[in-house]
Order: C-alpha cells, then structure tokens, then sequence
C-alpha cells in the first residue's frame, strides 16, 4: 500500500502495529454492544504505554460516557488526562480506582476493560472492575495463568477476547482513524534520533523517559 498524502511520516510510523493494535483493542470490547448502548458506558483502559495510549485514542472515538486510564507513571497519565480520559494511578489509590468505577456505574462495574499491560495483576485488576456481563479486551502478551478460575468467570458471565493483532486485515480501517486522530499523536514522536544511537534510545525509553524513540536510518 502506498503511504496517503496528509498524514506524517512520523505517525506513518505507528502502522508498524501499535495504532492498529490500539484499533483492535478498543474494537474487541465496543463491537458486544449497541450503538444506542455506547453513550453509556463506562470503559477502562489498563496500561498507559504507547500502545495503551493508542487504545484510549481509538476508545475515545466511540464517546464512552467515561473513560478512565489506569497506569502507575505519572507523565502517562497525564498523557492520558490531556487525550480526554479520567486518570488513575493504581499504585497509589487502588482503593479509590475501585470506588470511583462504582461511583460512576451505580455499583455495577465497569462495561468494558481494555487490558494492554500483559501482566497477571493487571488482568486480574481488569477482571475485578469489570461488572457482570461486561468484556474484556486483552492484547497484552501474556505468558503466565489466567489469574482466575472457571467458577468466577461462569459467576460474572465474562466476555473476554484476547489475542495478538491481525495488523494485514484490520490495515485499511486503522490507516483511517491514524489519518484522523494524527493530530492527538505527536506525544509519540519527541525523540527522533539517528540509528547509530540506537543503545542510547533503548536505554531512555526503558526507563520510560520517552513515549517512543524514532530512529532514522540515514544519520
């Protein structure tokens, strides 16, 4: 596909998967309900990372009634407060996450659960919000057990999809909201740096000193 004129070259670099998998994920969970249903709903998106934060951009689309970004670094969250969404930090205020999701929802818990973590506590935190009958949508990469049993699941009558983004079928719909929302994704793209810099720009985004590091292969 040959890259549409309009949109940046440094957002084009996000089709790479982490829009599309923020596409996806914020998909899953809206596609259980009705379009009358979705201005009431109450959606969490776990994990304030580059891809969390493009989940929230796409969840944001479909105007939720509330939407709460859940992490435990304080510039992603406010990352996520300056895309429009209510920030949590869980490390400092579990208790009141879990206060606030009732508040909103007159006890019931959250519609929806956008996981992008890939970590057994924030799956299980993801299950522990979420209301009876409510979806949760994993693309978190996860290896160890599902942090619950089959009794709790069949108890709360769980809708969970979890699974790696089919980037090839889902391209075309996610180049569209990129092409759309590019105005929200700068946060993205402030580091650029030449390639022969590259352990520099691992080292800086490990310790989450950067959203994402763009290397350019001709300095």
């Amino acid at each position: 596909m040959k890259a549409p004129e309009g949109i940046n070259e440094h957002c084009l670099v996000l089709m790479a998967d982490i829009f599309p998998t923020g596409f996806f994920a914020a998909q899953n969970g809206f596609k259980h309900f009705k379009k009358e249903q979705i201005p009431e709903l109450t959606v969490v998106v776990m994990g304030c990372g580059p891809v969390g934060l493009c989940a929230l951009i796409n969840a944001e689309e479909y105007k939720p009634k509330n939407l709460l970004a859940v992490d435990s670094v304080p510039s992603r969250l406010e990352l996520a407060k300056s895309l429009g969404a209510e920030p949590w930090n869980f490390q400092t205020d579990r208790e009141g996450l879990e206060k606030r999701v009732k508040e909103l929802t007159d006890g019931r818990g959250a519609d929806i659960v956008i996981e992008v973590v890939g970590l057994s506590p924030a799956l299980k935190m993801a299950f522990d919000l979420l209301r009876p009958w409510g979806v949760i949508s994993s693309v978190g990469v996860h290896n160890a057990e599902i942090p619950w049993n089959g009794n709790q699941a069949y108890g709360k009558n769980l809708t969970i999809q979890m699974g790696r983004c089919p980037v090839r079928s889902i391209f075309p719909e996610a180049l569209a909201m990129l092409g759309k929302k590019q105005h929200l994704l700068g946060f993205m793209a402030d580091k650029i740096m030449p390639l022969t810099q590259a352990v520099e720009g691992y080292d800086i985004f490990d310790k989450m000193k950067v959203q994402k590091v763009i290397f350019k292969a001709d300095e």
